[in-house]
């Protein structure tokens, strides 16, 4: 059974000290709750805490990375995208230090924490940074393969973690590739894109138009920056009609890259799907998607009315 993707994070942070010596992680008094706490236990000497003090925990990476350490400044996506921005544009992405920053409780599942916890701007955040590359998993198993593929990378990373029990799209050996997204389904009516745990919704969702005879293509893109700008067009040019859907607002994250990309190449009808242009309130992570129009069947009616409108061009 799957486990939390946070528990798939603190073990694969364990596996990736045991085989890189010069990976160390810095904390901001959340291990428990992020699960750098297995790595705490695994490594004690190569764990630092630094407190309810993101800016200097940022400030502390960039200059452990200068002397050949692999850092991994651990907090709540909120933290770091917001308090801690200046500090990670200046001191780690300017430079171009080697250091791989963990979002964790991204989106809707932070839930019940509301508006000061939840990240929702932060693949927007950290997209607009120069020289950062950003990462959106949809499984565990792609967490893992995305971690090792960033202490691999050389230079600034950026990737989410999702407090919630996500379900396998990929096999345990799956491979993650700066820059290439996926094709999980093919279609020829209406284009689904996803990243993150808004895939397996997509996923969902094209079950549904499939019942109305209805074919959906399916892609899932995790790496958002830089995204996958061929598979994006193909599917765009057979389909004419786009779905984004992310765990974050839908300004300046995918759903931009995607229509970015559609711009310049090949446009489209293009709908979005994630949270609008307000704070996350506190609530059940169900009711949520419910309430921001987030959930399998919000993602297949925004695809019937881009068929629609692409019907009317």
């Amino acid at each position: 059974m799957p486990e939390e993707m946070r528990e798939a994070f603190g073990k694969t942070l364990v596996e990736l000290g045991h085989e890189f010596p010069n990976v160390i992680v810095l904390d901001a008094d959340l291990n428990t709750s992020s699960k750098t706490v297995y790595f705490k236990k695994a490594f004690p000497t190569r764990f630092i805490q630094c407190g309810i003090a993101e800016q200097n925990m940022f400030g502390i990476a960039a200059g452990l990375a200068t002397q050949g350490f692999i850092p991994f400044p651990s907090t709540f996506a909120v933290f770091a995208t917001k308090r801690a921005l200046d500090q990670i544009s200046i001191s780690i992405v300017y430079p171009k230090l080697n250091v791989k920053i963990p979002g964790s409780y991204v989106g809707v599942p932070t839930s019940r924490a509301g508006a000061s916890h939840n990240a929702v701007t932060d693949l927007a955040n950290m997209r607009a940074l120069p020289h950062i590359r950003v990462a959106d998993p949809g499984d565990n198993h792609e967490l893992r393969a995305a971690m090792r593929a960033a202490v691999l990378t050389e230079g600034p990373i950026y990737f989410r973690i999702t407090r919630y029990t996500l379900p396998d799209i990929f096999d345990a050996d799956c491979e993650f590739n700066w820059g290439k997204g996926q094709r999980l389904l093919e279609g020829s009516d209406v284009t689904l894109i996803g990243t993150g745990m808004m895939t397996s919704l997509c996923l969902e969702a094209a079950d549904m138009l499939a019942k109305e005879r209805i074919w959906a293509e399916v892609l899932h893109c995790a790496s958002v920056k830089p995204i996958d700008v061929e598979l994006i067009v193909a599917s765009a040019l057979k389909t004419g009609a786009v779905v984004t859907a992310e765990n974050a607002t839908i300004i300046g994250g995918l759903g931009s890259a995607v229509a970015e990309v559609l711009g310049e190449h090949a446009p489209a009808v293009l709908r979005r799907i994630g949270v609008r242009d307000c704070f996350i309130k506190s609530g059940g992570i169900s009711e949520l998607l419910a309430h921001h129009g987030m959930r399998p069947e919000d993602i297949a009616l925004a695809a019937r009315e881009a068929l629609e409108a692409k019907g009317k061009l």
